[in-house]
């Protein structure tokens, strides 16, 4: 396809929202790509694109009667206003808010972004001036834009696996996570969006530092941006922070030892490695959790004999967060 040719098409494309110019060398081709789903009347994507401007101009508005909001989190590239002097342009992992109802006149670089789509009259009750939010950009190192940020990028990923009761089950949730990220605060209506995000956020972090020796509350509740309170509320449900760290070591313990791969690893360079610094402690841990020794589980693995299940539910944190909403 010719650089014409793809421009037209992307024109065609994204028409529906925006009247767009590309801003290329002329010896640079047009690309545009878009891996989009809908999630009941949301839309999630990733937009990757050359250079270019996107404008609405109050003409258009009147014409088209779009009232959408876009949650956009450009993670390769920036964008910003032109209509203005010295206009803030988006750094890797801001989030920028575009209102379709409101003129617009942005300039893009080469860019990746992940968009959100939603419907004014979704967001409105739970976002308050909403209108005044129009082209406002957010600083990605706020904890609650990261946790958004990362939320929509899960979400995105899990799409295609979804069936469709499980992704209108998360429409809400994400919705009340994005208002409590927008206004850097957690109201009474959107509580439960936000804990279920944040909590799932935080084990799946965990289960990906499991391997660090000092993965303590304190640390985590400074790097999520939550009091140590708030971070052991969040994990009552889970037998407290403390005793689900060490349940997702050793399920981590079980794996290896399970595995001819790791035959040749003792168990005290297993443990270990999982911060089990006395394998006392850690013998009686593992007993307790899976109903027999570790050097028993290892003997049966080896053989091929069966090995009775894990107490601990298996997937991922985002796994278990979506089953845990149906």
């Amino acid at each position: 396809m010719t650089s014409n040719a793809a421009v037209e098409t992307w024109c065609e494309a994204i028409g529906v929202m925006f009247d767009i110019r590309p801003t290329l060398s002329g010896r640079t081709p047009f690309r545009a790509k878009v891996d989009a789903f809908m999630l009941g009347e949301l839309g999630l994507g990733v937009v990757q694109a050359s250079a270019q401007q996107f404008d609405r101009a109050r003409n258009r508005l009147a014409r088209d009667g779009m009232d959408h909001i876009l949650l956009q989190f450009y993670m390769v590239g920036h964008c910003g206003r032109r209509d203005t002097q010295r206009a803030r342009q988006t750094q890797p992992g801001d989030l920028l808010i575009c209102d379709l109802a409101q003129p617009l006149a942005t300039s893009a670089s080469d860019f990746t972004n992940l968009t959100l789509v939603v419907p004014r009259r979704l967001l409105a009750p739970l976002l308050p001036s909403l209108d005044e939010r129009h082209l406002n950009i957010l600083s990605g190192s706020q904890p609650m834009i990261a946790l958004l940020r990362k939320h929509m990028q899960a979400l995105h990923d899990s799409a295609s696996h979804l069936s469709t009761g499980q992704a209108q089950s998360l429409i809400a949730p994400t919705l009340q996570l994005a208002s409590a990220a927008i206004q850097g605060a957690i109201t009474e209506s959107v509580q439960a969006g936000v804990v279920q995000s944040l909590t799932a956020a935080i084990a799946e972090h965990l289960d990906a530092h499991l391997h660090i020796r000092n993965l303590n509350a304190e640390q985590i509740a400074a790097q999520f941006g939550i009091s140590l309170r708030k971070l052991h509320y969040l994990f009552e449900s889970r037998g407290g922070f403390a005793n689900y760290v060490q349940k997702r070591r050793l399920e981590r313990c079980r794996e290896m030892l399970s595995k001819a791969e790791f035959a040749h690893l003792s168990l005290a360079r297993i443990a270990e490695y999982y911060g089990f610094s006395h394998m006392e402690t850690f013998s009686r841990a593992f007993r307790r959790q899976f109903g027999l020794t570790a050097r028993a589980l290892r003997a049966l693995s080896l053989e091929g004999s069966h090995v009775p299940g894990n107490r601990l539910a298996q997937g991922s944190a985002w796994s278990s967060w979506i089953a845990g909403m149906k």
